[in-house]
C-alpha cells in the first residue's frame, strides 16, 4: 500500500507541476494574442473570482480528507453534508458576488464586460468547489491517480477551446467559456468516479447537527486559506479597481512568472514534510539537520533564479509578451528580489505545521494578509503596479522573518550555515548576472541562460558553495521524499 500511494502522490505531484507549466505558456499565448486592456480584464475575472471561491469551500476539504480517511464508514454522511453545504454557500457567494462587482462597474463607469466576464468566472468557481470535494474524497480514500488524469484533462480542454476561440477572433468571453468547458468536465469526472470507484452516491442531506460539526472541525482551515487567498490575489484585484486593466496586466505578466517557479519549493515541502513530522517526535537533532539542509538546498536554487529574472528581465519581457510589456520588465526586476522569501517561506511553513505550531503559522499568514492588504492600500494609488510590487516583497519579507524568528524557539537551527550559503550564493550569482549582462547584447537568450547556470554554478563549487555529497543530499531528500 505505502509504494501505492508514493506513485499516485507521484502521478498528482507531475500533473500539478505540468499544469503550472502549461497554464503559463497559455498566458504568454493570450498576453500575445489580446491588447493589454482585454488581457487586465481577463486576469481580473479569475482572480476576484478565485479570490471568492474560498468562501464556497469554507477548508472543508481538508476536513473531508481527514475524517473519511479515518472514518470510511461516515465518508457518505460527510460527502452528502458537505454537498449540501457546497450549494448553499455557492449561490450565497454567487449572488454576492453578481450584487457586488455589478454595483462597482456600473458606479464606476468600467467596462461592462468585465462584469461578464466575472459572472461566466462565477460559474467556474462554482463548479470547481464541487470538484474539490470529489477529489478529497479521493484523497481520503488515498487513490489519487483519477485527480491526476483530470488535472492534465482539464488543462487540455482549456487551452483547446481558448486556443481556438483565439485564433477565430471570438469575444473574449469565450476565453472564460473554456474554463467553464473544462470545468464541466472536472466536475462530471470527479463525480461519476466518486460513484463508481468509491460506490457513494451524489445526494444531498440537510443534517444541520453534522454539517455544523464539520464546520467547526473546518475553521482553522477555511481561516488559513482565506488569508492565503486574500494574500496571493488581493494585489491583482485591487490594481483594477484602483489603477484599472493595464496596471494589472503588467504587473500580471511577472507575477506569473514567479508564481510559475513556486511548484519547485511546493513540490521540496511536500517531500520533507513527513520528514519532519517523524522527526519531531523521534530525533531533534534529524529535523533540525533537514531544516538546515531544506534551508540552504532552496537558497542555492533561488538566489541564481533571483539574478537570472532581474538581469535577463527585459529580454524575457520582450521574448514572452512582446513591446506592450515593457512596463512590466521593472515589476520582474522587483519581484525578482522577493523570490529568495518565496521559497525559504515553504521550508518554514512545513516546520511549523510538523511540529503542531498550524496555529501559530495560521497568525503569522494572517499578520502577513493584513500588512499586504494595507502596503497595497497604501501604494497602489501612489505608485500603481510598483506599489503591488512593494507591498509584494516587504509582506514576503516580513512572513519570512517572522517565520525564522518562530522556528528559532523550535529548533535551534544554523545562522551559520545559512549565512555562510546566502553569501555563497550572493557572490555567485552576482558574479552570474555580470556575465549574463556583458553577454546579453551579443548572445541568444537560452545561450545567456546556460552560460549564466554554468558561471553560478562553478563559482558555487569553487567556493565550496556546493559538492557531490549536497547534490546526492538533495537528490534523496526530493525524489525519495523523506
Amino acid at each position: 500500500m505505502p509504494n501505492v500511494i508514493a506513485k499516485n502522490t507521484t502521478y498528482l505531484t507531475f500533473a500539478y507541476i505540468l499544469q503550472k507549466v502549461i497554464s503559463f505558456f497559455y498566458f504568454i499565448f493570450i498576453a500575445r494574442m489580446l491588447g493589454v486592456d482585454d488581457v487586465g480584464k481577463y486576469t481580473f475575472a479569475i482572480s476576484f473570482t478565485t479570490l471568492s471561491a474560498v468562501f464556497i469551500d469554507w477548508g472543508l476539504s481538508q476536513i473531508l480528507i481527514r475524517e473519511s480517511a479515518k472514518y470510511k464508514e461516515k465518508a457518505q454522511d460527510y460527502l452528502s453534508a458537505t454537498l449540501t453545504f457546497r450549494l448553499i454557500a455557492s449561490a450565497v457567494v454567487y449572488l454576492l458576488v453578481f450584487i457586488g462587482i455589478g454595483f462597482f462597474v456600473n458606479l464606476s463607469g468600467y467596462d461592462p464586460i468585465t462584469k461578464q466576464l466575472v459572472y461566466l468566472s462565477g460559474i467556474v468557481m462554482i463548479l470547481d468547489s464541487f470538484t474539490l470535494g470529489f477529489w478529497s474524497m479521493f484523497r481520503g480514500f488515498q487513490n489519487l491517480k483519477y485527480e491526476a488524469i483530470a488535472v492534465v484533462v482539464n488543462q487540455i480542454i482549456v487551452i483547446s477551446v481558448g486556443s481556438i476561440a483565439l485564433f477565430l477572433g471570438l469575444p473574449l468571453h469565450f476565453l472564460i467559456i473554456a474554463y467553464v468547458v473544462g470545468s464541466l468536465f472536472n466536475v462530471f469526472f470527479s463525480g461519476i468516479s466518486v460513484k463508481k470507484k468509491l460506490n457513494l452516491s451524489l445526494t444531498f442531506k440537510v443534517d444541520k447537527k453534522l454539517i455544523w460539526f464539520l464546520l467547526k472541525l473546518s475553521f482553522p482551515f477555511a481561516l488559513l486559506a482565506i488569508f492565503g487567498r486574500i494574500y496571493g490575489y488581493v494585489d491583482q484585484v485591487l490594481l483594477y479597481f484602483l489603477s484599472g486593466e493595464k496596471e494589472i496586466a503588467w504587473y500580471t505578466a511577472s507575477y506569473k512568472m514567479i508564481f510559475a517557479l513556486q511548484f519547485i519549493p511546493s513540490a521540496f515541502a511536500a517531500a520533507i514534510f513527513p520528514a519532519m513530522s517523524s522527526y519531531f517526535i523521534r530525533s531533534h537533532e534529524k529535523l533540525k539537520d533537514l531544516f538546515d539542509k531544506s534551508m540552504a538546498y532552496l537558497t542555492v536554487l533561488a538566489v541564481p533564479m533571483m539574478f537570472g529574472l532581474a538581469s535577463l528581465a527585459d529580454r524575457i519581457i520582450k521574448t514572452a509578451y512582446g513591446d506592450e510589456y515593457i512596463p512590466s520588465i521593472i515589476v520582474l526586476q522587483i519581484l525578482s528580489i522577493g523570490l529568495i522569501f518565496v521559497f525559504l517561506n515553504f521550508p518554514i511553513g512545513s516546520l511549523l505545521n510538523a511540529t503542531d505550531r498550524q496555529k501559530t503559522n495560521t497568525k503569522l499568514v494572517g499578520l502577513t494578509m493584513v500588512i499586504n492588504l494595507i502596503l497595497n492600500l497604501i501604494l497602489i494609488p501612489k505608485f500603481n503596479y510598483l506599489g503591488a510590487c512593494i507591498a509584494f516583497l516587504f509582506s514576503h519579507g516580513f512572513l519570512f522573518f517572522a517565520g525564522l524568528f518562530v522556528a528559532r524557539k523550535i529548533i535551534p537551527y544554523s545562522k551559520r550555515l545559512l549565512l555562510i550559503t546566502f553569501a555563497k550564493t550572493i557572490l555567485s550569482g552576482g558574479l552570474m548576472s555580470l556575465a549574463v549582462v556583458l553577454l546579453k547584447p551579443r548572445v541568444h537568450l537560452l545561450i545567456s541562460i546556460g552560460i549564466g547556470a554554468a558561471v553560478y554554478f562553478i563559482v558555487m563549487i569553487l567556493t565550496k558553495g556546493l559538492d557531490k555529497k549536497d547534490l546526492i543530499e538533495f537528490k534523496r531528500i526530493f525524489i525519495k521524499k523523506g
